[in-house]
């Protein structure tokens, strides 16, 4: 089956070459000869839609690809260098010089910039499908909302674009978090009424946004803000799903939640150009750059989580060092059967399971952490103490999502764990106002309104 993420690579560098030079006044230069002006590009469909995968491909960037999984992986007591020494990522000492913290900044904001052009792009357009250009504005405000969601729980307050507009938007003042969730919930209730119900559009390829993805997002961001009921109903609206949606079983290095449209994949995002996993060749190399830092004590006996998703890592005389993530199996030189996954069906799992212990449904909770464990080859649990259940689920959440997507450094702010489980830790030369990373230099100096978080 042909890959459909390549289909429109041509036209996105045009498209993706548009929006680096609209987002710096300074540039205002006559387009290049083989550059597309945006009313060009929402002139037709084909390019129209090469514009919206155009925003996917702008997100191959290492930010979603690389350090979102080490990066906060290192924050958090989750990684440790193989080589024992601290770095200012594994210390928490990151200053707001750090080069890979700016990098991240402008990632995630060259994505905005990219779905705010889509949004006005298509809302302007006379020309599109009017029902194509509701599903690629909802595709968009997906992503928009995606890259906000890690921008403010990164940064906290953060500056909320909505316009191409550098004259409106290059001096903007941060919005508080809670601006910018009402923002998010927005976006995503707006994506959801639109979205596609399938991938039928795609090939059948889990690349591209859903309304299930939509209402996954929507779990997600409802449990972070204490939501319950929310984030149990748009969890459910997923699981529910039994004709698209399923948790694997008998996990396999071959049978795994990150290999191409799987079954418990809900969005995927293709590697382009490369014969390779970038979370292969990077994070979860045979190697071991980075090793678990709780090592074989994170799992039980018999998880097949342990066995399929870590690998064992000696130095050259064969002195065992520990154990390293290994979730992406494709690395250098390999081709790639698998895609980085963005959100897959065991997170609504233990989303609804925490949502339903807060709200008193125990045997609800119950059946939704059996699901997890018995698929990693473990027993039912018998607890039924509130409290217990949560540090269980918390502990599930770190055995399922290890090294992935940042979840645990997540995880501890948003249950308010931050504080107590780093300060025991000697490597660590922790603060509480390391909660949040420094808004990085340049972006300060550039722009007088925004103010640095406490403690830099």
């Amino acid at each position: 089956m042909k890959n459909i993420s390549t289909k429109y690579t041509c036209v996105f560098s045009f498209f993706l070459l548009l929006g680096l030079t609209s987002c710096d006044n300074a540039l205002d230069v006559d387009l290049p000869s083989n550059q597309l002006s945006s009313e060009s590009v929402y002139a037709t469909e084909a390019t129209a839609e090469a514009a919206v995968n155009g925003i996917y491909q702008s997100m191959v960037a290492d930010f979603f690809y690389n350090r979102v999984h080490a990066l906060l992986g290192q924050t958090a007591d989750e990684l440790v260098p193989r080589t024992g020494i601290a770095n200012v990522y594994s210390s928490n000492e990151i200053p707001e010089t750090d080069g890979t913290i700016n990098a991240n900044w402008g990632e995630l904001y060259k994505t905005i910039y990219n779905t705010n052009n889509v949004i006005e792009g298509l809302s302007k357009s006379t020309s599109i499908n009017a029902v194509k250009s509701k599903q690629w504005i909802a595709e968009a405000k997906f992503l928009r909302a995606y890259s906000y969601f890690y921008l403010t729980n990164l940064w906290g307050s953060v500056p909320l674009v909505l316009t191409t507009n550098v004259d409106v938007s290059a001096l903007l003042p941060q919005s508080s978090q809670e601006a910018v969730y009402a923002q998010i919930l927005l976006d995503l209730t707006d994506a959801s009424k639109d979205l596609p119900t399938d991938y039928k559009n795609y090939d059948q390829e889990r690349i591209r946004a859903t309304k299930w993805a939509a209402e996954a997002l929507l779990a997600r961001v409802n449990l972070y803000l204490g939501k319950w009921n929310e984030a149990s109903t748009h969890a459910s609206a997923v699981i529910n799903q039994t004709g698209t949606y399923g948790l694997i079983t008998g996990l396999t290095v071959s049978n795994s939640p990150f290999i191409a449209d799987n079954k418990e994949s809900i969005l995927q995002i293709p590697y382009y150009n490369v014969d390779y996993t970038y979370e292969g060749s990077t994070v979860f190399t045979t190697g071991g750059t980075l090793l678990l830092r709780k090592g074989n004590a994170l799992f039980e006996t018999g998880d097949a989580r342990k066995t399929n998703w870590t690998i064992d890592i000696t130095d050259r005389l064969g002195v065992f060092l520990g154990i390293a993530p290994h979730k992406y199996q494709n690395d250098f030189g390999d081709s790639p059967s698998e895609r980085s996954t963005l959100l897959r069906l065991a997170e609504l799992y233990l989303i609804r399971a925490e949502a339903r212990v807060k709200s008193n449904d125990i045997t609800g909770a119950q059946q939704d952490i059996n699901a997890i464990r018995n698929r990693a080859l473990l027993e039912n649990t018998t607890l039924t103490d509130p409290n217990q259940l949560l540090d269980l689920i918390a502990l599930e959440r770190q055995r399922e999502f290890f090294a992935e997507n940042g979840h645990r450094w997540l995880d501890l702010k948003r249950t308010g764990k931050l504080d107590e489980t780093l300060s025991a830790l000697s490597d660590k030369i922790w603060k509480s106002t390391d909660n949040l990373y420094p808004i990085p230099e340049p972006a300060l100096r550039s722009n007088p309104f925004l103010n640095q978080n406490s403690g830099y």
